[in-house]
């Protein structure tokens, strides 16, 4: 059951996004184990989450808010300016498993999608990897539809098969 006593966060510095590593370290596992192979989690891990690169993001006007159930950070959202006039790329949302099924991803989407039409973006799109069902159905019942399909080579011979969602604001 959702919770009341539930709030955002901007993380603006690069001490606080601490935070998001700790959740990423108990979600990705879990999320990606049955979908990607084992090395490929430490992998995009590094990749996506080490300080150097969140630091890099945040400098280059990545927006990053951690969800608070209480006192429990419970998930964050990252978004930015996406290549194309007026469109902002969701790059991360992600929560705590328990809290599933409870309301929470759709704050998070609605919490991102008013942020990103606050910013001046009529649209957003992400990315989500084809065989995360879960995610793909939850970003459907949020409004977002299916754009395009991309296979990205991420290197170390690993690839993202993903595919593009956008929705308009």
């Amino acid at each position: 059951m959702k919770n009341d006593d539930t709030r955002f966060v901007p993380l603006t510095t690069p001490d606080s996004l601490g935070v998001v590593r700790r959740i990423a370290d108990d979600i990705w596992p879990e999320t990606f184990r049955a979908i990607l192979p084992p090395e490929q989690i430490p992998y995009m891990m590094k990749m996506m989450y080490s300080p150097e690169v969140m630091e890099r993001e945040l400098a280059a006007g990545f927006h990053f808010d951690a969800l608070y159930i209480g006192e429990v950070p419970a998930g964050y959202v990252s978004y930015s300016k996406y290549d194309l006039p007026q469109v902002a790329k969701l790059h991360k949302v992600y929560l705590l498993s328990r809290y599933h099924g409870q309301g929470y991803g759709t704050l998070m989407l609605e919490h991102a999608c008013t942020r990103c039409r606050e910013l001046g973006f009529t649209r957003v799109r992400l990315n989500v990897n084809k065989h995360n069902a879960r995610a793909i159905a939850a970003y459907e019942r949020n409004g977002f539809v299916r754009v395009d399909s991309v296979k990205i080579d991420i290197g170390g011979g690993f690839f993202m098969d993903d595919y593009i969602m956008e929705k308009s604001l």
